[in-house]
């Protein structure tokens, strides 16, 4: 016979378990999901001492809780709510006569909804409770930004030597609700808004080859939407009602770090003035558990020191995300003792219809010691372009050629290729 169906036994697992405050004691502390303008919570509770539960009495949860997100765990997986209700009465409003007469006051904002401190949660079917429960649900109103200081050395004047870099990570985490969370585990998730793209992209003219009395209008794609990124970094803190918490998530102590520079044809335009034009510096550091990392860093603002993080800073960027393995990158502004110029040596019509047009870039390294280079050329031609050849060996993309070389100090390098240009096929 089914033990429940016994009366006794069923007073017994209906007796209700109330759960003072946020976390009773001994219970795991709770974890909290952050993202942009919401968190996701999920608050562990002790055993009760009853071996199966079917009604939860939830005392003091968070005044803006969605109740629509409500979830009820055991171990492994949710559990079937039947339904909920608050067991505090809501003050019921003074109901006026009819023949009374109506009276109008102004108020200035709504009044604040009614204090409701205990929630039943009246299970579809009993609940072990030999090892606890848990409870996630959504909070609105909550926030993240992250930001680092960089502390870089070995970059002088005239050489580059020994590259080492301290960096601390920090979350701001806002909270604007009324609901406390003692030494809660923090991951956030969410994307870089720095990344979003123009609202209206301009798009690219060019001559029908067929006829010279039409044109096309090529409108660049789409551009895909942000993915989100998770973060789970795992870091305790205590959040606070109505405040913000600042934690320490990396902290990276005199590592060997990367110097490359970086010549982007979108920066340097052919032809290119006499002289070329400075290169940008960028601090590469590999996102490894060798470095003290070994997680997705998320982006954030970045404050640049050079030699020691006293007085101001040497300048302010900006980190984009960082993937797990990856690079962590940032840019230092660019240098004038490394510059670069392009230049367009032919452009001419084949006998097939098609174009040819060969490109040259002269790479100028003034500084006493070598240096790495970056050449990032993206064709800037509504034709759909091939590798004919190049003067070194480059990786080829879709959109782009990418070359990587080291320049000796106190020299120059010229890098040639070659493109096949055809017309887009009309779909």
């Amino acid at each position: 016979m089914n033990a429940l169906r016994h009366p006794f036994c069923r007073r017994a697992a209906l007796v209700a378990l109330v759960l003072a405050g946020a976390r009773a004691g001994g219970a795991e502390p709770a974890r909290l999901t952050v993202g942009q303008g919401q968190a996701w919570v999920r608050e562990f509770f002790p055993p009760s001492g009853e071996k199966e539960i079917e009604r939860i009495v939830w005392a003091n949860p968070p005044a803006q809780i969605d109740l629509d997100t409500l979830q009820v765990w055991n171990v492994r997986r949710p559990w079937p709510i039947r339904e909920w209700r608050w067991l505090d009465a809501a003050a019921a409003e003074p109901v006026a006569a009819d023949d009374a007469p109506v009276v109008w006051r102004p108020r200035p904002e709504p009044p604040p909804p009614p204090a409701r401190n205990r929630l039943e949660i009246q299970l579809a079917q009993p609940l072990s409770h030999v090892m606890g429960h848990s409870l996630t649900y959504r909070l609105p109103d909550f926030d993240w930004s992250a930001f680092y200081r960089v502390v870089v050395r070995g970059i002088g004047p005239t050489s580059i030597e020994a590259v080492q870099v301290d960096l601390m990570g920090y979350l701001r985490i806002r909270n604007g609700t009324a609901a406390t969370f003692p030494g809660a585990r923090i991951s956030v998730v969410g994307t870089d808004t720095a990344l979003q793209p123009p609202p209206k992209p301009f798009g690219l003219l060019a001559l029908n080859p067929e006829t010279a009395l039409t044109d096309l209008w090529l409108r660049p794609a789409e551009a895909a939407p942000l993915v989100p990124a998770v973060y789970p970094l795992q870091t305790e803190a205590d959040i606070l009602p109505a405040g913000t918490a600042e934690i320490q998530f990396a902290h990276v102590v005199r590592k060997p770090a990367q110097i490359a520079h970086v010549c982007d044809s979108d920066e340097i335009p052919a032809p290119t003035r006499q002289g070329g034009l400075p290169l940008r510096r960028v601090l590469l550091v590999p996102n490894a558990a060798t470095m003290g990392l070994g997680f997705p860093l998320p982006p954030g603002e970045a404050h640049v020191f050079l030699g020691a993080a006293r007085g101001a800073p040497f300048q302010t960027g900006r980190a984009l995300h960082t993937p797990f393995p990856g690079t962590f990158r940032l840019d230092l502004g660019p240098v004038e003792t490394v510059r670069a110029s392009r230049q367009l040596l032919e452009d001419k019509p084949l006998p097939e219809g098609a174009r040819q047009a060969e490109y040259s870039i002269v790479l100028v390294n003034d500084l006493a010691s070598p240096v790495r280079i970056q050449v990032i050329e993206k064709p800037a031609t509504p034709m759909q372009w091939s590798l004919v050849r190049s003067s070194l060996p480059c990786t080829e993309t879709t959109r782009s050629l990418q070359f990587e070389l080291t320049l000796p100090p106190q020299s120059t390098k010229t890098i040639t290729y070659r493109l096949r240009l055809v017309a887009r096929k009309q779909t």
